[in-house]
C-alpha cells in the first residue's frame, strides 16, 4: 500500500523546511511533493516531519536490565522495555553499547553475548532497528577471540576501544571509597580489585597487541571503529594509525582538534549539550559544536537527549534546525556506514518522526515510523486507519 503524508513541514536533505507531502511505499520514500491517486492520505496538520534519529552509542538500556544495583531482569523483557523508550525519544536506529571488560558480570563477554543474542532474536518484536555496539576494554585479553568471532560473523555494527584502567588507578589514589563501592558492584572484594588492577597493568604490552589484532579484524570486516574518551592528541593519533578513526567523547578541545586535523569523525554526548556541560568535567560539547568539530551526537546514558539537544541548539541560536538535526541523523548515518537512512530523500528508508513543536521549549515526538510502519504513536493522527501500520 502507498501512503501519502500531507500537510507536513518537512526537513529536506538540503536543510530547508518545506510544507509538502511525502509518498511512502514498500518502506521507502518514493517521492517528495506529490502522491498518487491510489495512496492512502494522512494529514499531519502542520507537524514537523524529520528523519528518524540514529543513535550510534546508547547504554540507557542498562536501566531496563538492572534498574537497581544488584537487581537484574530477563534480557528479552528489558530490551522490549528499552525499545519503547528508544522509539518515544524519536530514535529509529539504535546501537546498544555494551562493554566487554575484564571486570566481569554486566561487562563480561558472556553477558554481552546474551545481549547480542537477545537483540538478534528480538528483531521481529522490536519497533526500532536495534543493533550491537561493542565497547571493548583493551585489557580484556581473554575476550579477544570472542570479539573476533562476533566481528567476523557480521554481528557488530560498531566498535570502540575503552581503557578505564587509568581512571581506576587515579580513583584508588583520590577516592578509594568510590572504588570500594565499584568492586562490590562487580563482585570482587576491595583487595581482589586492587590486585587485579596491578595484574592488568603488568600486561600492558599484551594489551597493546590485543588492540592491534582486534582493530585489524574490524578493518577487514568494514566495521566502523573508534576509541572512547581520548585525552591527548597522541592517543587519538595512535588509534587513528590502527584504523580506529572515530573519536568518541574526546575529553578536551585539544584532542577534538587533533581528531579534526586527522579527518576523524568526532562524536559528543547529547546529555552534555542538554545539561550545558559534561557530567565528568570534560570539554563542553557545545564548544566542540561551535568550533565545527562535532560530526554527530550520542544519547549516551539518556535516550531523550539527542532529540532535545538538537532543539536546544536551535533555541540557543547555535545552529539552524537543518544543521542541528544533521548531528542526530545524517551525521551518524555517515559515521555508522548507514547510507540508506538519515535524510528525507527519494530512495531512502522511510524512518521518520512526527514532531509537535507548538509548545516553545518542549517539543515532543508524536509518532515514529520505521521502514514506513508506525512503531510508536502518542496520538492517532489517522495512522490507525492505515492497514499495515501499527500504532503503539
Amino acid at each position: 500500500m502507498s501512503v501519502s503524508l500531507t500537510n507536513a513541514r518537512v526537513l529536506l536533505e538540503s536543510g530547508a523546511i518545506e510544507k509538502t507531502e511525502l509518498l511512502i511505499e514498500g518502506g521507502t520514500i518514493q517521492a517528495i511533493g506529490g502522491g498518487t491517486g491510489r495512496a492512502r492520505t494522512i494529514d499531519l496538520r502542520g507537524r514537523l516531519l524529520l528523519p528518524g534519529i540514529i543513535d550510534l552509542h546508547g547504554d540507557g538500556f542498562e536501566r531496563s536490565l538492572a534498574p537497581r544495583a544488584g537487581t537484574e531482569f530477563p534480557i528479552d523483557i528489558a530490551l522490549m522495555d528499552a525499545d519503547r523508550a528508544i522509539l518515544a525519544s524519536g530514535i529509529t536506529t539504535a546501537l546498544l553499547a555494551q562493554g566487554v571488560s575484564w571486570e566481569g558480570r554486566l561487562r563480561s563477554g558472556a553477558t554481552a553475548e546474551r545481549i547480542l543474542d537477545a537483540i538478534e532474536r528480538g528483531r521481529r518484536r522490536f519497533g526500532a532497528d536495534l543493533r550491537f555496539h561493542l565497547r571493548f576494554e583493551i585489557f580484556a585479553m581473554e575476550e579477544q577471540e570472542r570479539a573476533r568471532k562476533w566481528i567476523e560473523a557480521g554481528r557488530v555494527a560498531m566498535m570502540v576501544f575503552n581503557d578505564h584502567l587509568p581512571q581506576y588507578e587515579e580513583a584508588l589514589r583520590v577516592n578509594p571509597e568510590r572504588m570500594q563501592r565499584w568492586s562490590h558492584i562487580i563482585g570482587m572484594s576491595f583487595d581482589e580489585f586492587r590486585a587485579e588492577l596491578k595484574a592488568r597493568r603488568a600486561r600492558e604490552a599484551e594489551a597493546e597487541e590485543n588492540v592491534r589484532a582486534i582493530a585489524e579484524v574490524a578493518r577487514r570486516a568494514g566495521v566502523p571503529t573508534g576509541s572512547h574518551d581520548d585525552d591527548t592528541p597522541e592517543m587519538r593519533e595512535k588509534y587513528n594509525a590502527l584504523g580506529a578513526e572515530v573519536a568518541e567523547f574526546p575529553v578536551n578541545m585539544e584532542t577534538a582538534r587533533a581528531a579534526g586535523a586527522l579527518g576523524n569523525p568526532v562524536g559528543m554526548g547529547a546529555p552534555n549539550v542538554l545539561r550545558g556541560g559534561s557530567a565528568s568535567g570534560n570539554v563542553s560539547a557545545r564548544d566542540v559544536i561551535e568550533e565545527g568539530l562535532c560530526d554527530y551526537l550520542i544519547s549516551d546514558y539518556y535516550y531523550p537527549a539527542q532529540f532535545h539537544a538538537a532543539f536546544k541548539l536551535v533555541a540557543d541560536g547555535v545552529l539552524p534546525l537543518g544543521k542541528a538535526w544533521s548531528l542526530v541523523s545524517a551525521g551518524p548515518a555517515r559515521v555508522g556506514n548507514l547510507p540508506d537512512r538519515g535524510t528525507i530523500a527519494a530512495g531512502k528508508r522511510a524512518d521518520l518522526i512526527v514532531v509537535d513543536d507548538s509548545e516553545a521549549g518542549l517539543p515532543r515526538v508524536e509518532a515514529a515510523m520505521v521502514e514506513g510502519k508506525v512503531r510508536y504513536a502518542a496520538s492517532d493522527l489517522g495512522f490507525s486507519a492505515v492497514s499495515g501500520l501499527v500504532p503503539a
